[in-house]
């Protein structure tokens, strides 16, 4: 990592819990890996006034399993893997309205449950085992977009198709988890890496 993505890091980390992603072709910001195992949450806020792009990515290192939280016309959209078959949830409408919203991720055993501002649907995976991958083996968390690298070591992804999802600039705060590390919900901080950062302005002005 270079000296300017180092110094962004720092800034970003000691002026706000919160980050803006230019939407650029390489942006995206890493989180450390969400140990959700068979019951875990994880959510985050984010506002962004643009329609399309890829929020969150996890998987399982390139196996089966996987989490993609996305924005498709506005829309939030939640497709994942437990091992029995991707499944879809869509939820909400108008999500680019420059205003901030919540998402969270719920995992009960089978049951996997999306929340966006106090709308949540909830599905039922297939299969007998439901375990999240293996911690030492799974992805870290990505926010924005996920890294270059990946173009040539795609079959360490679990959804290659994710490399093709488009970035967009979008404000994100407060991405917290609870997991088998701290089953208490905790703040994340950033994870080496995080670039493209724009500044701790969001799209229509300062985080609040």
């Amino acid at each position: 990592m270079g000296w300017l993505s180092a110094w962004l890091v720092l800034c970003a980390i000691e002026v706000t819990r919160g980050f803006v992603l230019d939407g650029s072709p390489t942006s995206y910001a890493r989180f450390r890996k969400w140990n959700a195992g068979l019951n875990g949450s994880l959510e985050f806020e984010f506002k962004t006034d643009q329609a399309n792009g890829l929020l969150l990515y996890t998987d399982d290192g390139g196996m089966y399993d996987f989490f993609e939280i996305k924005l498709v016309e506005g829309a939030l959209r939640l497709r994942y893997n437990l091992g029995g078959g991707a499944q879809i949830v869509t939820i909400g409408r108008d999500l680019n309205d420059g205003h901030w919203h919540k998402v969270q991720v719920r995992r009960r055993n089978e049951r996997t449950t999306l929340r966006v501002d106090g709308e949540e649907q909830t599905r039922v995976s297939r299969g007998r085992e439901f375990q999240f991958g293996r911690l030492q083996s799974n992805s870290d968390v990505y926010i924005g977009g996920i890294p270059a690298w990946y173009y040539t070591k795609l079959t360490l992804l679990a959804l290659p198709s994710v490399i093709f999802e488009p970035r967009f600039r979008v404000a994100v705060r407060n991405v917290v988890y609870a997991d088998q590390s701290s089953p208490v919900p905790r703040r994340q901080e950033f994870n080496q890496e995080v670039y493209h950062l724009v500044s701790s302005q969001t799209p229509s002005g300062k985080l609040e």
